[in-house]
């Protein structure tokens, strides 16, 4: 088996896992412990215990597949300053696709105690920590061996499919890319993770000025910010003066991330990768499959 097949296997494991074991969680385990963060951590081992089976499966070892390494203070805080100049176009992302399905961050809410260290605990970092280990870690950095620029765009689609509506999944396709690149400017899961954990903090902190705790979700701070927007009109306006920002901070972080990478001198080798042929076939039936039912049941649930 290749190392994509293996990989693309894991993924419909893993969407199977995660919806089988989320039903039965809600129809049975509930009923012995009824808390939101408990929710919250079986979701997320629901999605990073394939993966993880999977790297033992396999015998590839986890520094293979988890670029970690110490980042500098300066790389850090840079990578602060382009998760916000980034936020707006995620904003611009969520604001789209209300045009055409029903903000879920709304229907989706789940109240929390009001606990700002578990808050931040099951919210913020837990899931940075899962999803950046196994969406730019296990599925991207597996793709990357055989071309990084489709590894770019399937890790991104494939974090968007898990995330398992229509609203969250366009912006968590380009925010799951963007990750990617924040990884690729240090070569350390590291950065991501810092990205990650500050936008899921974002959604922490702005729903406790609600005074409620949204559902463990990569975009909570995008969805919090267009409560507002429940008219066409309203969207449009919204949409047109977050467009006009988000111009000018992307161009902003992007100019931040040239920088980054090349202090790090990662600039001519990402460039050189990026324009590498495909090595090895990476979409198989498989892949396929876990994606069309990722979709299905994207459509069911738009449609009860």
């Amino acid at each position: 088996m290749t190392t994509n097949k293996g990989v693309n296997r894991t993924f419909l494991i893993t969407f199977l896992i995660y919806v089988g074991g989320s039903f039965l969680w809600s129809l049975i385990g509930k009923r012995f412990v009824d808390s939101f963060y408990v929710d919250i951590a079986v979701s997320q081992l629901l999605v990073c215990v394939p993966p993880f089976v999977y790297l033992k499966i396999s015998g590839t070892k986890t520094g293979e597949l988890i670029p970690y390494k110490k980042i500098r203070i300066s790389d850090a805080l840079l990578a602060v300053v382009m998760t916000y100049l980034f936020y707006p176009l995620m904003l611009v992302m969520n604001l789209l696709t209300m045009f055409f399905v029903d903000n879920t961050s709304a229907e989706l809410a789940t109240m929390g105690q009001e606990n700002l260290f578990l808050n931040i605990l099951f919210v913020a970092l837990l899931p940075a920590f899962v999803e950046e280990f196994v969406f730019r870690g296990v599925f991207y950095q597996t793709y990357r061996k055989s071309s990084m620029k489709a590894a770019l765009v399937l890790s991104g689609l494939l974090f968007g499919c898990m995330h398992m509506n229509f609203n969250q999944f366009l912006y968590t396709f380009v925010f799951g890319m963007i990750l990617v690149f924040m990884m690729e400017a240090t070569g350390s899961i590291v950065t991501s993770m810092i990205c990650h954990f500050l936008l899921n903090l974002n959604g922490v902190l702005l729903s406790g000025l609600n005074g409620s705790i949204r559902n463990a979700s990569v975009s909570d701070a995008v969805q919090q910010s267009s409560n507002l927007a429940s008219q066409p009109k309203i969207l449009l306006a919204g949409l047109l003066v977050w467009g006009v920002i988000a111009v000018f901070t992307t161009a902003g972080g992007c100019a931040i991330w040239v920088h980054l990478a090349r202090k790090n001198g990662r600039l001519e080798l990402i460039q050189q990768k990026m324009n590498e042929a495909k090595r090895e076939r990476i979409v198989t039936p498989t892949l396929v499959i876990g994606m069309v039912l990722a979709v299905a049941f994207m459509v069911v649930f738009e449609i009860f």
